[in-house]
């Protein structure tokens, strides 16, 4: 049945050459969109994991409740009304049980690396120009494991971050709008504190906002810059898995009033761009193979019109219902296996192209688009194209199946 398929099949070039090609065009367009969005999703996910990472745990904000004020000061038969209520944050968020905290993680055989980290702000001073920034105090080792810091460094080594001594590395954008470079110093100030730091690297995450406001530093020094020796504000954590994060914050939630959060709900609205993104990657697919799959299914009713005949003389050898049924499946499963297999090699050629032009400018760790040349990619585009293929091919083939010798005559008459 097969070889009596791809005869009819080729007896009608011209049609067959043409669905062929929509079903390619199909399975590139689904390939090279997929391959451009999925790569776009690890940078935007390995930039998130650079300031948060798979799990984080940070001290809760505690702010200052007027109510619990108001019954302090005041008697119960006495109604207080305030000129201007207390508000605002009592103190600056800090993990209180840091040891207890490192004993659940060590205990927790999915962790990869952890590393404690203070977040202040503070404000670089370069002569008469003054940025407002944040500084994240880490220990560089242990932040090395829990992100791709590293990778991002545009100068210097993060590595220079060990042992401390009033060292930082600015963001890029940052140290352009200080005008310094490494090897050259700049004076930080928090609170009442004044201490000059060596610029001894940059980064550049490729977010003007982050690059243009963020420093690491030793956690030693940004401890003492704040006058608070041994507070910690967050923990970072990375696990072997990144899909455990999920699963491991809710555990480790119910342990303590900290906030305990995985790294999509850390960054949720960057989630639901990329959530917004396979919509749309999708949606053009469906789009894109339903047109394919109306092709094939009009090659497929115009050459059973044309084969009328034959379909005719094999009913009346005795070919059954079964075997005409599966002669016209078998035209659709190699449409769409042979479309498939052509738009996988396009797609290839094509997202290899577009991963080779050159941007003119920087984006992560490069000035080229991010490619994703995953294979389950290009599995599920031949599958979609297979299986659309075959649904298309459906109708007339259990139309095919149903016509008799007498019918086809009488049609003919």
């Amino acid at each position: 049945m097969l070889f009596l398929a791809l005869r009819q099949l080729i007896s009608k070039k011209k049609q067959t050459l043409l669905i062929l090609l929509g079903i390619s065009f199909g399975t590139m367009l689904f390939i090279s969109i997929s391959g451009v969005m999925l790569g776009l999703r690890v940078y935007i996910s390995d930039a998130l994991l650079n300031n948060t990472s798979h799990i984080l745990i940070s001290g809760k904000e505690n702010y200052v409740d007027t109510s619990k004020i108001t019954e302090l000061i005041s008697n119960k038969d006495e109604i207080l009304n305030w000129i201007t209520p207390p508000i605002g944050k009592k103190d600056e968020a800090k993990i209180n049980s840091y040891q207890g905290w490192v004993k659940v993680i060590q205990e927790t055989p999915q962790v990869f690396g952890h590393t404690p980290r203070l977040s202040i702000p503070a404000i670089a001073i370069k002569g008469d120009f003054e940025v407002n920034m944040k500084i994240v105090g880490t220990i560089p080792i242990e932040q090395m494991k829990v992100s791709q810091i590293e990778d991002y460094v545009n100068s210097g080594s993060f590595k220079n971050l060990i042992g401390g001594g009033n060292k930082i590395i600015l963001g890029d954008k940052l140290a352009r709008d200080l005008g310094v470079s490494e090897g050259q110093t700049i004076k930080i100030f928090n609170k009442d504190s004044f201490f000059t730091y060596k610029v001894v690297g940059t980064f550049k995450f490729g977010d003007d906002y982050i690059d243009g406001a963020s420093a690491f530093a030793n956690l030693n020094d940004v401890q003492m810059l704040n006058k608070t020796p041994g507070r910690i504000s967050e923990i970072a954590v990375s696990l072997y898995n990144i899909d455990d994060a999920d699963e491991i914050a809710q555990r480790w939630s119910i342990l303590s009033e900290d906030d305990v959060k995985n790294w999509k709900d850390a960054n949720k609205m960057f989630m639901e761009m990329i959530q917004m993104q396979d919509a749309v990657r999708f949606f053009v697919t469906f789009s894109v193979l339903l047109v394919a799959g109306f092709g094939v299914y009009n090659v497929l009713t115009i050459m059973i019109n044309q084969k009328r005949h034959e379909i005719a003389i094999l009913k009346s050898i005795g070919y059954g219902q079964e075997k005409i049924l599966s002669l016209v499946l078998y035209q659709g499963l190699f449409l769409g296996i042979t479309g498939g297999i052509i738009g996988m090699l396009l797609g290839l050629t094509l997202t290899t192209i577009i991963g080779n032009i050159d941007l003119g400018f920087q984006l992560g760790k490069s000035n080229h688009l991010l490619i994703d040349y995953s294979v389950s990619t290009y599995v599920l585009a031949l599958i979609a194209a297979t299986i659309s293929s075959i649904v298309a091919s459906f109708l007339p083939a259990y139309s095919a199946s149903k016509m008799t010798p007498i019918d086809i005559i009488r049609g003919q008459v």
